[in-house]
């Protein structure tokens, strides 16, 4: 693998006019080619009024037209989105994620005492037209259950639709991480299996991720934290052979990363993507082989390393607080190239940054 450039997917263009802050970037392309990203932008990195946004790209990437609002549609009370984009074999475009009710704009996400969020509910969007027109929001009501769909859902051969998430809290105990299920293209919702729960219940399943391939091959990658002793885990994976009703024992990857992200490659070959927070901080790419549901690194591509970019391990508010660059994604391109993708904090805002790689 060779990083060929780095490139701004977007950043603020009047910095010194406005504050626009860009995060938690999704992006697919269609079938004519053309990329449809989705990220959210506000005045602040857990500003109320983030919203998620649609743009799009006719160049593999080089160049991206102005973002404008997924919908227009406001909610009572107002919330703060975040959306990830699937391209369905019947051509609609499905964006799934979650929102943040925010009555009170100035109220923190997490309450500095109490550990308290704000009520999440997560949600979705379709679009029919190429992601012209996407209808209003609604919620993914799974028991009420307030997951954090902070990845794409995936769809599997058989038409099904699923996703991973875990119910988003910071209490010691009730972690786990689910994938959720439609059938019916997304209309309705149920809860398919686990893909992890500790004996203790008390680490959590942050950013989880999913790949599908093969015959029922489902792999399930994840940040885990532990909050008994308050630290960061390895990345832990979790594979399944039935389409992610069942799976097998959680392994650490050896790979001390947080949020990731990973693709299909080819055969038993998966490429990853990992955030390294903790010294030596950087943004790696691998090349792993998970044959026999095992985790063997083959080759590795660092995007980048930058100490500026550590963040602080001393407990998860403060990890929340102290956030550089974060939620990266591959994504295979039609001419070969790929597209990592992440957002990250330079020249003091947030920005949606890209790398193109030759495989």
């Amino acid at each position: 693998m060779q990083r060929l450039e780095a490139f701004a997917i977007y950043e603020n263009p009047d910095p010194l006019l406005v504050s626009r802050q860009a995060l938690f970037p999704g992006i697919i392309q269609l079938p004519d080619g053309e990329l449809l990203a989705l990220f959210s932008i506000g005045q602040a990195f857990d500003a109320a009024d983030m919203r998620s946004f649609v743009s799009r790209s006719s160049d593999e990437g080089r160049t991206w037209s102005a973002p404008r609002r997924l919908n227009s549609n406001e909610s009572t009370p107002p919330e703060q989105e975040s959306f990830k984009p699937l391209l369905l074999r019947n051509g609609m475009l499905l964006a799934t994620g979650y929102v943040f009710e925010r009555p009170d704009p100035l109220q923190p996400i997490v309450d500095p005492v109490t550990l308290a969020l704000p009520r999440l509910v997560p949600k979705l969007s379709t679009s029919r037209d190429g992601g012209a027109i996407w209808t209003a929001t609604r919620p993914i009501n799974i028991g009420g259950e307030p997951l954090e769909l902070s990845g794409p859902a995936t769809q599997l051969p058989t038409g099904r639709i699923i996703a991973p998430g875990s119910p988003f809290h910071l209490r010691r105990t009730g972690h786990a991480g689910w994938v959720v299920a439609s059938d019916d293209g997304g209309e309705n919702w149920f809860k398919l299996s686990e893909f992890f729960r500790a004996p203790g219940s008390d680490i959590h399943a942050f950013e989880s991720r999913l790949v599908a391939w093969g015959e029922g091959r489902v792999a399930a990658l994840w940040w885990a934290y532990d909050h008994t002793r308050e630290v960061n885990l390895d990345n832990h994976i979790a594979f399944s052979s039935d389409g992610g009703a069942r799976f097998g024992p959680a392994i650490g990857t050896g790979v001390k990363g947080q949020s990731s992200s990973l693709i299909h490659l080819e055969g038993e070959t998966l490429l990853t993507i990992h955030t390294h927070r903790e010294e030596p901080a950087g943004l790696i790419v691998r090349r792993v082989d998970v044959a026999g549901d095992g985790f063997r690194i083959e080759e590795e591509l660092e995007l980048f390393a930058d100490p500026t970019m550590a963040s602080t391990t001393i407990d998860m508010k403060q990890q929340f607080g102290n956030l550089k660059f974060g939620q990266p994604s591959l994504l295979r391109l039609r001419n070969g190239d790929l597209l990592a993708y992440c957002w990250s904090f330079e020249n003091h805002q947030y920005i949606i940054k890209g790398f193109r790689i030759a495989l």
